[in-house]
């Protein structure tokens, strides 16, 4: 899997519906978003949540461009590392919930995967046996990736530097390409069930750290 930790758009000057963790906050594009940063950031991949748009085009100040697909909220990676002070995004969207963009860390994950579908929905039953659907409630998705030695040094550092936002419980943008060969979903905005106290376990000398994900989609 690819996931954002450190989303470098918290350290911009993005408006604060882009920044939100709810989708639902959302910000209305006019003829583009142009964002800043103070000091030069790193960028191989960009989040993206919430929208009615299917094609984004993200430009740096370097002359790099990116035509981005949108298939679904998750992370979207780049072809190449770019260090920036300023991007912008257009598109034919008229909305958008939240955007994200940092460095998307590949941790590579173990044949076992655990993915389910939830409801919050609470029916009741009567006693004739018969269904009454219960109002409201939302449909979501769940799975569970384990990685067993393949969080390095330099992902590590990436969590550290992002567990400002994330230790909020800020959802985490996932690009699950490389899983979904066994899942029907390939991106994945999502909360990790116990990302506000992250454990990791290690046995052996090198730097190199174990640890089983339980992402629960978040909207």
């Amino acid at each position: 899997m690819k996931i954002l930790f450190n989303d470098v758009i918290q350290y911009s000057d993005a408006p604060k519906q882009i920044k939100s963790p709810a989708l639902s906050d959302v910000y209305h594009f006019g003829a583009g978003l142009v964002i800043n940063w103070t000091e030069p950031v790193k960028i191989n991949s960009i989040g993206i949540g919430y929208t009615d748009a299917n094609q984004f085009t993200v430009t740096f100040n370097d002359g790099s461009v990116f035509n981005i697909n949108f298939t679904g909220n998750g992370l979207y990676m780049l072809n190449k590392t770019v260090t920036a002070l300023q991007m912008t995004i257009s598109s034919s969207a008229s909305f958008a919930g939240r955007i994200g963009a940092g460095i998307g860390c590949d941790i590579p994950t173990s044949v076992t995967k655990e993915p389910s579908f939830h409801s919050t929905s609470t029916s009741r039953v009567t006693l004739a046996g018969q269904t009454i659907p219960g109002a409201g409630g939302y449909n979501f998705r769940t799975v569970s990736l384990d990685a067993r030695y393949k969080i390095t040094q330099k992902i590590m550092s990436e969590i550290d530097a992002g567990y400002k936002y994330t230790g909020m419980d800020y959802p985490f943008f996932l690009d699950l390409t490389d899983e979904s060969y066994k899942l029907l979903f390939s991106k994945l905005y999502a909360a990790e069930k116990t990302q506000q106290s992250m454990t990791f376990q290690s046995g052996v000398r090198r730097f190199l750290y174990s640890r089983k994900f339980n992402f629960e989609e978040r909207f």
